[in-house]
């Protein structure tokens, strides 16, 4: 996943790799073969569109086929590619329905099935959930995870949404002002972020002071060995249904904590915090 703010680049990233934007310098490589100089249409890569791109005037089937006809895949074989790829997105069930009348979600399916069943070497996914309202959104996030497996596509996908990143990333490389500030996997980018930014743009963060900071999670209310205590003022509290997010202030520093009860405004609590979770910024 390219991860972050927007206007960062990571989408220019994206049309570079598929060709749709030139280069001033450096190589794009797909196993090993230098792609810079070949056409958009030779590069054998899917992509879905933050707006789908769905042909309104064609039918499920005839959206996802489009690609094959451009190809001269022979009828048969369309079919057969095309009810297989349908029931790997689960909507096989309306393949002759039109775009009119599908949900975001069914259009989105939609969409990944159409580049996908033209067996692209590279996937490539720009912000396709931001359409989706919420709850959706965290749906489809497990339903493309569990496609692209299936499917075994190389998928680079866009966003700047640092959860849905997360989530579903088997690798994330963090884009800002035009360049990557850290590249890893999820779990490393979280606990051992490497400048300022990461720590800021990742997860919430409470800074102790400007080069050591602990994650929300890893505070507790009461005093545990080898725990270091910190005191904070409640500011505000707020039900999120699965817990209460209490806004504190320690010193100058604005600080978030995730209560299983609420606290009361402006009340003085303790936390205390590992010193192995806290974390250095050097």
């Amino acid at each position: 996943t390219l991860l972050g703010p927007s206007g960062c680049g990571k989408t220019t990233l994206l049309r570079m790799v598929i060709g749709f934007n030139s280069i001033e310098g450096g190589t794009i490589s797909i196993g090993g073969k230098v792609i810079n100089d070949v056409s958009p249409d030779k590069r054998n890569m899917g992509m879905v569109f933050q707006n789908y791109a769905i042909f309104p005037h064609m039918s499920v089937k005839d959206n996802v086929a489009f690609g094959l006809r451009m190809r001269k895949v022979p009828e048969k074989e369309i079919e057969e590619r095309v009810d297989h790829i349908l029931k790997v997105v689960k909507i096989d069930h309306l393949k002759d329905r039109m775009p009119v009348a599908l949900s975001g979600g069914q259009q989105q399916r939609v969409a990944l099935a159409r580049a996908i069943v033209i067996r692209p070497e590279v996937l490539l996914m720009d912000e396709p959930l931001s359409n989706l309202d919420a709850k959706l959104r965290i749906e489809m996030r497990s339903a493309i995870k569990q496609i692209q497996k299936k499917v075994d596509i190389t998928t680079m996908y866009v966003t700047h949404d640092q959860e849905e990143a997360m989530s579903m990333s088997d690798e994330i490389a963090v884009i800002h002002e035009g360049r990557v500030e850290q590249q890893g996997v999820p779990e490393c980018l979280y606990f051992h972020p490497a400048t300022s930014f990461i720590a800021h743009f990742i997860g919430s963060s409470n800074w102790i002071d400007k080069n050591h900071l602990f994650r929300p999670e890893k505070a507790h209310t009461t005093p545990r060995d080898g725990c270091r205590p910190f005191t904070a003022r409640v500011d505000a509290v707020r039900f999120l249904g699965h817990c209460y997010e209490l806004s504190l202030t320690h010193g100058n520093e604005k600080w978030i904590y995730w209560s299983p009860r609420p606290i009361t405004q402006n009340t003085l609590m303790s936390l205390y915090v590992s010193d192995k979770d806290i974390i250095t910024i050097k």
